[in-house]
């Protein structure tokens, strides 16, 4: 064979092997959609497909993997990727979300702005008490006639999680709540309502794809290594399958990053302080933060780089227009006086209308009171409150939590730290903080992990700005937004969307492992529905217990060990790959 056709024959395999992997994951996800009709919102937790769905979800990710090695071994593949990653979206589209709620609480949301009333100043349990009683509320009366006029509202009312607190999402997702209510039909049935939604959160999902690909053009990178992003079954489950908002703040974070990454390749001496590129990137990443919170902490690295790079007065004006952005954008769901009942912990399981129990601590709130709702407040719970699927948090907060205090079964294997140290601190917390007692171990694990991440944070940042390199700036963003997620209290498997469109940028390989890994958090329902009161394996934990302090061990702990070797290989130059190999390797 001529030497000069074996490129040409390559590309031909890589290209037949990537489309019968394409086949194979569209019946994949064919089935997964189908299954997931068995995860009605009236289903028995106890008749859930749970296991099948996560085996179907594990195959789908050993064909992603294969397809990554795939196309980092030859390019050419672009097309098909993209066609490919479409047809996934599509069929997941069809599926009802498998063990999640939020949508409906996205739904509630858009009919509430449509009608004219805020999200923020009403929770649905005080729609629900007005519905049943005479109000004199104008506003609340618009609600009810709402009701009154699409019944299947009723019905998504009533599935909304956690009612007795405000929404706690931005305005820039409402607005598109709002789109999606504006868009349905009149009398639209409530499966219909719910695939509008997903269809205009599919919507950002393929358009941060497009973004991912200008993003690794413009560093000079294979496009075709966007299949990191187009085909992460991650994304499936949780963008086009749960329909999860992500997707909106992912979408113009990372047109934010791509502006960033533009303007850096400019000469600098063009780039003055009142440059519009610099306006772009500010206002981008306000409209990211007025849909998630989260890319607020990405607010250091830009900063050093802009700083570095072009000067401080360079900071002046994007400066401004980010704070402004950002303040009116928050402006709707910031605190305000009202008469608000305190919430209270809870440590019971939560019942979804009888069909999903939530077992984690819930948050319980008084009967809602008259006046309307501190705008603030479910945020504020969530920050205050929740604790899921964590790891690095939940070793430290278990280390903090006197064991006096706990039943056996309880605490945790891992927790060491001798009762008198953690009375200590508790009281210390109490006096400098002046919080509860039950409060504390929550909130001085919440400081010490703030604490880490901001050093973690400026650390990137410096580094980042040492070079006017757009990929290097490009693993900093998913750095910065990995390690945010790590420390967190709460992570939840759709919370690493954040950091997706920036994992091609990655250098260590053990990252790739997580977005397979994260879906182990669904074996949480599956122990909750099948062990919730006898212990599993010998072990003294029962259900959520013996995930919360076993199973997180096997989803976070051996990626974590192999990054930790990985990244101690390179460092000692005995690593393999390159640095621009293992890039594109994830």
């Amino acid at each position: 064979m001529d030497g000069a056709d074996r490129p040409h024959d390559r590309t031909a395999v890589a290209t037949r092997s990537l489309a019968v992997l394409a086949i194979v994951s569209i019946g994949l996800y064919a089935a997964i959609a189908w299954l997931s009709w068995q995860f009605d919102y009236h289903a028995a937790g106890v008749d859930r497909p749970i296991l099948a769905v996560l085996g179907l979800f594990a195959v789908a990710f050993a064909l992603y993997l294969i397809a990554i090695r795939i196309v980092a071994a030859g390019p050419g593949n672009l097309k098909l990727v993209v066609v490919a990653a479409i047809g996934f979206r599509i069929v997941m589209l069809f599926s009802v979300p498998i063990q999640e709620v939020d949508i409906y609480r996205y739904l509630w949301d858009g009919a509430v702005s449509v009608a004219g009333v805020s999200p923020y100043q009403y929770s649905p349990q005080q729609v629900q008490d007005a519905a049943f009683s005479t109000t004199v509320d104008p506003q609340l009366q618009r609600l009810i006639a709402v009701l009154d006029r699409e019944h299947p509202l009723a019905e998504i009312l009533a599935r909304v999680h956690f009612p007795e607190l405000p929404t706690i999402y931005p305005p820039t997702s409402q607005v598109v709540f709002a789109a999606s209510e504006i868009t349905t039909p009149a009398g639209a049935s409530l499966l219909a309502r719910l695939f509008i939604m997903k269809a205009w959160l599919i919507g950002f999902d393929i358009a941060t794809l497009l973004v991912v690909i200008g993003l690794l053009r413009a560093c000079g990178r294979s496009a075709d290594l966007c299949v990191i992003y187009a085909w992460c079954p991650l994304l499936m489950k949780e963008v086009a399958g749960s329909g999860h908002l992500d997707a909106i703040a992912v979408f113009f974070t990372a047109l934010s990053i791509y502006l960033a990454v533009r303007l850096l390749k400019r000469d600098a001496a063009t780039v003055k302080p009142s440059d519009l590129g610099l306006a772009g990137v500010a206002i981008t990443l306000a409209l990211a933060i007025g849909a998630k919170l989260y890319p607020v902490v990405l607010a250091p690295l830009m900063v050093l780089v802009v700083a570095r790079r072009f000067g401080w007065q360079h900071l002046l004006m994007p400066g401004a227009v980010l704070a402004v952005g950002t303040l009116l954008l928050l402006r709707p769901m910031m605190p305000r006086d009202a008469e608000v009942a305190e919430p209270i912990v809870s440590l019971v399981a939560e019942d979804s209308g009888g069909s999903m129990p939530e077992p984690i601590e819930v948050i319980s709130i008084a009967p809602p009171s008259p006046p309307a709702t501190d705008p603030s407040l479910g945020v504020a719970t969530f920050l205050k409150r929740w604790e899921m699927n964590d790891f690095l948090f939940l070793i430290l907060i278990e280390n903090l939590k006197p064991t006096s205090e706990l039943p056996s079964d309880r605490i945790a294997w891992f927790s060491i730290v001798p009762d008198a140290v953690r009375e200590s601190v508790r009281e210390t917390a109490q006096q400098s903080m002046g919080i509860e007692a039950a409060e504390a171990p929550f909130f001085v694990a919440r400081a010490i992990t703030a604490v880490a991440f901001l050093l973690v944070a400026i650390g990137l940042a410096w580094r980042a700005s040492s070079a006017a390199d757009g990929a290097l700036f490009c693993e900093a963003v998913f750095l910065t937004l990995a390690w945010f997620w790590l420390l967190c209290p709460t992570q939840n498997p759709w919370y690493w969307s954040w950091a997706l469109p920036f994992l091609p940028f990655a250098r260590g390989r053990a990252w790739l492992a997580v977005s397979g890994l994260v879906l182990i958090y669904y074996l949480r329902f599956w122990l909750d529905y099948h062990h919730a009161d006898t212990t599993v394996l010998g072990t003294r934990y029962a259900g959520v217990a013996f995930y919360d302090f076993v199973i997180t061990w096997l989803e976070f702990a051996p990626w974590m060990a192999f990054l930790a070797i990985d990244a101690w290989r390179r460092r000692s130059g005995r690593f393999l790959l390159s640095p621009k190999r293992c890039s594109e390797d994830g």
